[in-house]
């Protein structure tokens, strides 16, 4: 049968000049012998016919496909689909405390409790060969210490990775340390205890970043408690625990961006900003979230305060704040917002507890470009001092009004670059550069601006803090490589002078490395 077929096939297309091999006898109905139309477009089929004679007569034939050289159509391309981006749920840095184990404190390291310290760190604890205070190779170790106010004893309380650098966190009274290890086969958030001789890790965790926020640790006034930003799954809550390690717990307990929380001085209120307004959660799936794959993060918050008592969240101010407030008084609360969308300037701005709109600190003298940076109010909450920037610098000094008191304009610090730190009883200010940028000496000027002190930039003063007695000034220093002109090492030294502004004093100027300044401790 398959035979027959190919016998048909070539008789009618031509291609073969005889048809001479047996066949069946046709049909009644002759077939005629079809004319090839040429298609050159069509692939040429070459037939080779054989016939195989055996015991069952099986014969075939064999069919080779030669394909045109026209080219075919090119297929369809096909489209690849990327997926939005997702938001990669974070682990909750949770409460673990392990790492417990027993430190060697020396008396005189318990006998520090309770008293007025300066603190620094020393990077690199080794006396340096040859000159004091020479500077010398880094090393893996840095040593926190103590210091008394007149610099007359200095304890070593103990020695951490160098990477600690100055994320230590002292409790108001000194009994505490809290200090955060980066690296390690244990990294996170440690407690020391001075009294019981004890260290613990409150939290596993490897920055102190919680989604790229940058919020140090706060202790409650009483140093019984330490409160901590901590990222979740899909957001950042502020969470605290006793120095005993019991009552953890979650304060702020939303699914928002909670930020930058810092307890009132009695203690009474935790502020802190959160875009919970905006955006009541941020968990995937849940009523009113803000999720989606290409959501952008919040950059800040609004202003609220938790009542420690009644565990109830107060909005204070519907404005956008981006750095973090802080407490002026046990009522007021104070931050910097902009002053136009549009324009890009910026205010310092406050708010009362006990009720009002928040207030912001401008007058018709000032622009909606400018700006106010690194603002320092008063004890009392009625006046502050700030860098204020626009087509020129100055150091501006304003009534919470907004009235313009005073100004210095011959005094010119980069932008970001200036400190300054009101005396406990507000009488005094002592203003310095910030950020290793210390242009001038001691700088100290009256509650009006009027100056006092302008001492020669040797040393260069940064971060000036007053003792909580208001008898002395700490500051960082940039060390004087000759002792004399202008020259400088690059080192920072720890100093201290009189509230006078006058009798400064090196009080690290001994011990190799490189210093850090902490701050101070009010003890009691």
């Amino acid at each position: 049968m398959i035979l027959k077929q190919v016998v048909a096939i070539v008789c009618l297309s031509g291609l073969l000049s005889a048809c001479n091999f047996a066949a069946p006898t046709p049909t009644a109905t002759s077939v005629p012998t079809a004319t090839p139309i040429p298609i050159p477009t069509i692939p040429t089929i070459a037939v080779t016919a054989t016939r195989a004679l055996s015991a069952t007569s099986s014969r075939t034939a064999t069919i080779t496909v030669t394909a045109s050289p026209t080219p075919l159509p090119s297929a369809r391309p096909t489209i690849t689909l990327t997926s939005a981006p997702t938001w990669t749920p974070w682990p909750t840095n949770a409460f673990v405390g392990d790492q417990f184990k027993k430190v060697d404190l020396p008396k005189a390291v318990t006998d520090t409790v309770g008293k007025t310290w300066l603190s620094f760190v020393n990077i690199s604890d080794a006396n340096p060969p040859g000159t004091p205070g020479t500077p010398v190779t880094s090393s893996n170790k840095e040593s926190v210490y103590l210091v008394s106010p007149d610099g007359s004893n200095r304890v070593k309380v103990i020695d951490l990775a160098a990477s600690t650098d100055r994320h230590i966190y002292w409790s108001p009274d000194g009994a505490f340390m809290a200090y955060f290890v980066p690296d390690g086969n244990f990294p996170g958030l440690y407690l020391l205890d001075l009294v019981n001789k004890t260290t613990t890790r409150l939290f596993e965790m490897t920055d102190l970043n919680p989604r790229g926020f940058q919020i140090d640790p706060a202790w409650s006034p009483n140093s019984k408690e330490l409160t901590v930003a901590l990222t979740t799954p899909y957001s950042v809550n502020v969470y605290s625990v006793a120095v005993d390690g019991t009552g953890y717990r979650d304060l702020s307990a939303s699914g928002s961006f909670d930020l930058w929380p810092m307890w009132s001085p009695d203690g009474a209120y935790l502020a802190f900003t959160s875009d919970r307004a905006k955006c009541p959660s941020w968990v995937p799936g849940e009523a009113d979230s803000c999720y989606a794959p290409d959501a952008t993060p919040p950059t800040g918050g609004n202003l609220y305060v938790l009542d420690a008592v009644s565990h109830q969240v107060r909005l204070m101010s519907d404005l956008l704040i981006t750095s973090a407030p802080h407490w002026v008084t046990a009522t007021r609360l104070a931050f910097n917002a902009p002053a136009s969308a549009a324009k890009g300037g910026s205010r310092p701005w406050w708010v009362d507890l006990r009720g009002g709109p928040p207030h912001p600190v401008t007058d018709s003298d000032l622009s909606e470009s400018a700006q106010a940076l690194r603002e320092s109010w008063s004890p009392d909450g009625h006046n502050v001092v700030y860098q204020e920037v626009d087509t020129a610098s100055r150091i501006a000094l304003r009534s919470e009004v907004g009235k313009l008191i005073a100004h210095l304009d011959q005094f010119n610090f980069p932008r970001f670059g200036f400190t300054a730190a009101w005396s406990p009883d507000g009488k005094k200010i002592a203003i310095g550069g910030h950020n290793g940028q210390c242009p001038f000496g001691m700088l100290l000027t009256d509650d009006a601006l009027k100056v006092l002190v302008n001492a020669p930039p040797a040393p260069g003063i940064c971060d000036p803090s007053w003792s909580p007695d208001g008898k002395y000034i700490a500051f960082s220093g940039i060390t004087q490589s000759n002792g004399t002109g202008d020259a400088r090492d690059g080192r920072f030294d720890l100093y201290i002078s009189e509230s006078s502004g006058y009798a400064t004093r090196n009080l690290t100027g001994k011990l190799g490395g490189q210093i850090r300044f902490l701050g101070w401790i009010k003890g009691g």
